[in-house]
């Protein structure tokens, strides 16, 4: 416990120490660096010896005054004394301190060891400033002499400690000194070797990317060797098997040399038969080309001999709605394969057009008259001699007339099926079937075909949906042949294209359903086909026109039709105007009204001297149409009674085909 004794006012300052300075100053210019080593030693030995010099002299002497004590003060009576304990005061010497002394093998370390032996020096004097200061607090305040011996001992202490301090600052300046020297040195071989490594590196590097190269070139080069030593065996494999064939094959050959004798021998004697043969066969040749001549030229005149205007009727049989109708048909008598005798049911008379009674038949003669039992196998048997014409060479028109309802249509273009097709396909099966026999005898054809309609006396393209101006136009100031403008012209290598063409021509025709028929061809449709045959040894062109056409009705409509007057107006003007050009042909008049209409305009080289005409006149069965069978019996009665002059092949020569 403290004193309860009031302090002294004087208080004596603690004496600094040279040991506390010393230590200060050596720890401070140790860590600032190398270059102020020499500056610490010169500035710790100059203020040494002013420290020591003050403190042996006495202290000075002053007049102690002693402070008022608490004696006065009256103490309570109930506080009891304390007992002090005595402080032990031990005068003697202080030890020393332990001073680790320093390891020589520190002074051959690097430069890199100096801050360990500096921070080792100042661990040690502040472990014997903490003795003394220990040793030096068992002394009390008041006890001046006990210290000043104290301080006087640690001064020597500090000066002996100092000049330990110097010799080992002096030995680690020494060191520190060949540490840098050997830092130069070491930082020289350093750059050096960095230099050797960089390069060294590269090197390597460089080494690395041909070790690399060279292994797959290695890796490369063992497949080839594996590969190759594969092929050698597969080339050895098949050496021995050619060498096995080679054998073989020279025993074939050997065989086949004494075969070849042989054939050489026989060789010689066929081409003395072929050269016989070829003799023969440009004989034949020549030969049938002849008779081809004559051929066409009989079939030509059995043609005329026939008539180049033929008419053929055709008696259509009564529908299966018809007769669930119960509709009665008119008297229809066949006479023979050329007459047809017709009357009314009732065997009522008949008026002219002038007015007297005719009797209650009446007979019609025409080239060919068909029953209703006749298949369309039938008609074509007779009107495939007209298409054989086509292929030779002639314009050949063959058109289908009669009232709405008759069967034109069904005549011409048939149904599908091999026993119901029409003329149409037909003729162009027997085209292509007859074709075949002209290449044997050195012809070969080109088919042209289009589809049209005149409609109201407009010409419309079947095959194109794209509305146009079409026109008849002259093919040169020569000849009659005629073509239509902008009309699109298919070239046919097969049947079936044609029947293609057919059927879009069919979708595309005017039709309308009127009391007689419930689709009635309100136009004519005309099928143009252009045979182009060629004669290349002969240097001959044949070119035949063959027009296949289906007009429209003849009959008039009724009142409750009054709808369709102007597609009625425009068909009964073309049908009329066909009976002029017929009747003026009849008459042999030099002027022919081809151009009254567009159906005769177009007809023009059909209708003339130079072609064929055949007529398929189409007639109802039923009573109620009696009127309109006798006007169309008539007109194709007419019709056949006109009778035009020789006609021509259409034949040019061939001149430059081979350039």
């Amino acid at each position: 416990m403290e004193s309860r004794l009031p302090k002294p006012k004087i208080m004596i300052k603690k004496a600094i120490s040279t040991t506390d300075i010393t230590t200060k100053n050596n720890n401070h210019k140790i860590t600032k660096g190398n270059n102020n080593i020499s500056t610490l030693t010169t500035a710790s030995s100059t203020n040494q010896k002013p420290t020591t010099m003050n403190e042996n002299k006495p202290p000075a002497k002053q007049t102690l005054t002693r402070a008022k004590t608490l004696a006065s003060i009256t103490r309570p009576n109930n506080v009891k004394a304390v007992k002090r304990t005595a402080t032990n005061i031990i005068h003697g010497e202080v030890k020393k301190s332990l001073v680790k002394p320093v390891a020589k093998a520190l002074i051959n370390k690097p430069s890199n060891n100096v801050l360990t032996t500096n921070s080792t020096v100042n661990k040690v004097n502040k472990d014997v400033l903490n003795n003394v200061d220990n040793k030096e607090g068992k002394f009390k305040k008041w006890d001046l002499r006990g210290r000043l011996a104290h301080t006087s001992d640690k001064l020597t202490m500090a000066q002996q400690k100092n000049k330990d301090m110097e010799s080992k600052y002096n030995t680690l300046q020494e060191m520190i000194n060949a540490l840098k020297t050997s830092e130069t040195e070491c930082r020289i071989k350093a750059e050096k070797l960095e230099d050797s490594n960089n390069t060294l590196t590269n090197q390597l590097e460089t080494l690395t990317v041909e070790m690399s190269a060279i292994k797959k070139n290695q890796e490369d080069l063992i497949k080839r060797l594996k590969e190759s030593e594969e092929s050698c065996t597969n080339v050895s494999r098949i050496l021995n098997e050619c060498q096995k064939k080679c054998k073989m094959q020279e025993e074939l050959i050997l065989e086949q040399s004494e075969q070849l004798t042989i054939l050489k021998t026989d060789l010689k004697l066929q081409k003395e038969i072929n050269e016989d043969l070829s003799t023969v066969k440009e004989e034949l040749q020549v030969l049938t080309h002849r008779m081809d001549k004559e051929r066409r030229l009989l079939h030509n005149t059995i043609q005329e001999l026939k008539g180049n205007i033929r008419v053929f009727c055709r008696v259509r049989p009564r529908t299966p709605k018809e007769i669930e109708q119960v509709k009665a048909p008119c008297n229809i008598n066949f006479i023979d394969d050329c007459t047809i005798e017709v009357g009314k049911l009732d065997g009522s008379d008949s008026m002219s057009c002038s007015g007297k009674l005719r009797g209650t038949k009446q007979e019609f003669s025409f080239d060919k008259v068909f029953a209703p039992n006749a298949s369309q196998e039938d008609v074509f048997e007779e009107l495939s001699l007209l298409v054989q014409s086509a292929l030779e060479g002639y314009n050949v028109c063959i058109f289908a007339y009669g009232q709405t309802g008759s069967g034109k249509t069904y005549t011409m273009e048939g149904e599908y099926g091999l026993q119901t097709e029409g003329m149409i396909p037909r003729t162009v099966r027997h085209i292509f079937k007859e074709m075949k026999q002209f290449e044997l005898l050195g012809w070969k054809y080109r088919i042209e075909a289009s589809f049209l309609e005149i409609y109201n006396e407009h010409i419309v393209d079947l095959l194109d949906s794209q509305l146009k101006t079409h026109e008849i136009r002259m093919v040169d100031n020569k000849g009659q042949d005629l073509y239509v403008s902008n009309l699109l012209i298919e070239e046919i290598h097969s049947p079936e294209e044609l029947h293609e063409c057919l059927r879009t021509a069919q979708r595309n025709r005017a039709v309308a359903a009127t009391q007689s028929n419930e689709r009635s061809s309100r136009s004519h449709s005309v099928t143009r086909i252009r045979l182009i045959g060629t004669h290349i040894v002969k240097q001959e062109v044949s070119i035949g026109n063959l027009n296949l056409v289906d007009l429209a009705g003849s009959e008039r409509l009724k009142s409750e039709e009054a709808i369709r007057t102007a597609e009625t107006k425009n068909i009964n003007k073309s049908l009329a105007n066909l009976g002029n050009v017929i009747l003026a042909l009849l008459k042999k008049q030099e002027h022919i009204p081809y151009r009254n209409s567009k159906l005769t305009h177009l007809l023009m080289p059909s209708l003339g001297g130079n072609s064929k005409t055949l007529m398929l006149l189409n007639i109802s069965p039923l009573d109620e149409c009696y009127n309109e069978t006798l006007n169309s019996l008539r007109f194709a009665s007419n019709v056949n009674n006109c009778k035009t002059g020789n006609i021509k092949r259409s034949r040019m020569i061939l001149h430059n085909t081979t350039n």
